[in-house]
């Protein structure tokens, strides 16, 4: 009798172990699109620019990648100048 109460959890905790590996699924599958962008740091007061800045998103859908990555670009800017003139440099599967 004292055997079935020690071999009854070995064989759960066993099962369990090779049940998780099999529904683990890898990073690689996430579903979306990752944008990278450019843009020209524009000075608001003057209206000149003063570089380039990258921006990177991330979403869903690609419109919305690209979005994200233009406001990424924007928020890094310092005060007093904005991105403007993105061009969008490439767009992956994530």
């Amino acid at each position: 009798m004292r055997k079935s109460h020690i071999v009854g959890p070995l064989v759960t905790a066993a099962v369990a172990a090779l049940l998780s590996l099999g529904t683990a699924v890898p990073a690689e599958a996430a579903s979306g699109w990752n944008a990278h962008v450019q843009c020209t740091k524009m000075r608001i007061s003057d209206n000149t620019a003063h570089g380039f800045e990258q921006g990177h998103g991330n979403a869903k859908t690609q419109p919305d990648a690209w979005k994200a990555a233009i406001k990424n670009a924007n928020d890094k800017m310092p005060p007093g100048f904005r991105a403007k003139h993105c061009t969008k440099k490439s767009i992956k599967r994530a």
